[in-house]
């Protein structure tokens, strides 16, 4: 017979050369079951199973990779075991999702880190735009948001809808990511896909603090959205007198106008903010400025106070 067992052939090797062990077939696993096992959250089999895996880069049918599924579970050591066998850090599923997005936006600092170092590059994409910075910052990941730009990240990108790292951390008022952005260059004027800048976006959700920080670092503050809204429009049409104050202070123009011709004091009177009309009358509101349709705040409130304050200062 031509062919021989591995047991008999091993007993051979062991008679005619005692001192050598024989060679051992390595035993490899499916990367089907790899993701069983991450699937169940079995980090120690995943890993062991990670060993033997016969294709360390093995992607599904919609390109999510055995490492991009370790990433978002943060799964570190199987990361670690993968990368070393050869797995590709920039690996991209069919709509562009990477390992190190799924680790940032899932909260994985040490994954992300052990990304970075093994080269994963910082600033690619999936199908909607976003980042790896943006998927941190969305979810509110200050130390992996911190790594991704200390490794470069860009602070600038933007997604589909034109929102930017800091724009989504104005808009929720998390402070430390608004502070870690800025420190790290990101431009407060860019607006998104509805003109709105961070400080809009910080006025209109009532984040005094982010209003703050946006403006000490120079944020333009009489920028306007599509539809012409400002920073102090917004507050004003909620009411905020701490971010009015704020903006007036800063220098923000009283009577800029929206694109229906309306102004802060408009948006003020028609939500009856009584002591918002008396701020913006008393920094030189004018109470006779009529809007596209020839009409003044005054036309625009029911509240009696407010109509009240609006013909006192009108006969001045």
């Amino acid at each position: 017979m031509r062919t021989i067992s591995i047991t008999i052939f091993c007993v051979v090797i062991l008679i005619l050369f005692p001192g050598v062990a024989p060679v051992q077939a390595q035993s490899t696993c499916s990367p089907k079951k790899v993701l069983e096992a991450l699937a169940r959250r079995d980090l120690k089999q995943a890993l062991d199973l990670a060993k033997k895996v016969d294709d360390p880069d093995y992607s599904d049918k919609s390109g999510v990779t055995l490492l991009m599924c370790s990433a978002e579970c943060g799964a570190l050591d199987v990361c670690n075991i993968l990368l070393e066998r050869g797995a590709d850090p920039d690996a991209r599923s069919a709509n562009g999702i990477t390992a190190l997005y799924l680790a940032s936006q899932n909260g994985h600092t040490a994954v992300a880190k052990l990304l970075l170092e093994k080269g994963a590059s910082t600033d690619l994409r999936p199908d909607n735009g976003a980042t790896a910075l943006m998927a941190a910052t969305q979810f509110g990941y200050t130390d992996i948001a911190r790594l991704l730009i200390e490794k470069g990240a860009s602070t600038d990108l933007h997604d589909d809808h034109g929102t930017t790292a800091l724009i989504m951390a104005a808009q929720t008022g998390n402070n430390d990511l608004v502070k870690v952005l800025t420190a790290g260059g990101a431009n407060p004027d860019i607006q998104d896909n509805n003109g709105s800048t961070a400080l809009i976006l910080a006025a209109q959700e009532g984040h005094k603090e982010v209003v703050r920080i946006l403006l000490t670092i120079g944020a333009g503050i009489d920028m306007q959205t599509l539809n012409g809204n400002t920073a102090l429009v917004l507050a004003s049409l909620r009411g905020d007198t701490e971010i009015v104050n704020l903006l007036l202070e800063s220098g923000a123009e009283v009577d800029t106008k929206t694109g229906t011709g309306a102004t802060a004091l408009f948006a003020a009177a028609s939500r009856g903010h009584c002591q918002v009309v008396n701020i913006l009358l008393e920094q030189g509101a004018d109470p006779l400025l009529a809007d596209a349709q020839g009409k003044t705040a005054f036309y625009y409130t029911k509240d009696y106070n407010v109509r009240a304050i609006l013909t006192a200062w009108s006969k001045k």
